[in-house]
């Protein structure tokens, strides 16, 4: 005998489950979502309300938020004066130094910054 001449053996891995009924209820009496318990915690929104009303919450809020609060420092630059560096207040906010450097590099002829400044309608 070799290996096709033998008779098929039975799955046993597979319940015949044809006559047994494991619920009370059959699943051919009702449609998909139409069953009792699928309808039972579903409760419709009012007109007008969102069911997320405060929306996806942002990734990086303590991020901005911290980069906020650097950008409304004020600058100190350091300035050799031949023998030493010496502090200066400025009336400028990190931002406004980053903004100027955009500014700058732009004027330079860096065309990323040009980009950049196209992009937000800066250039208009």
């Amino acid at each position: 005998m070799g290996i096709n001449d033998e008779q098929p053996i039975n799955d046993l891995t597979k319940v015949n489950l044809e006559n047994e009924t494991i619920s009370d209820i059959k699943e051919s009496e009702y449609s998909r979502g139409e069953h009792p318990n699928s309808l039972k915690n579903l409760k419709p929104f009012p007109k007008g309300v969102s069911g997320n009303p405060l929306g996806k919450p942002h990734k990086y809020t303590k991020l901005a938020e911290s980069l906020s609060k650097l950008g409304s420092k004020k600058v100190i630059i350091e300035k050799w004066n031949g023998a030493k560096y010496e502090r200066v207040k400025t009336d400028k906010t990190n931002r406004d130094v980053v903004l100027d450097t955009i500014w700058s590099k732009a004027r330079s002829g860096d065309i990323k910054y040009v980009q950049l400044l196209a992009y937000l309608g800066c250039l208009d």
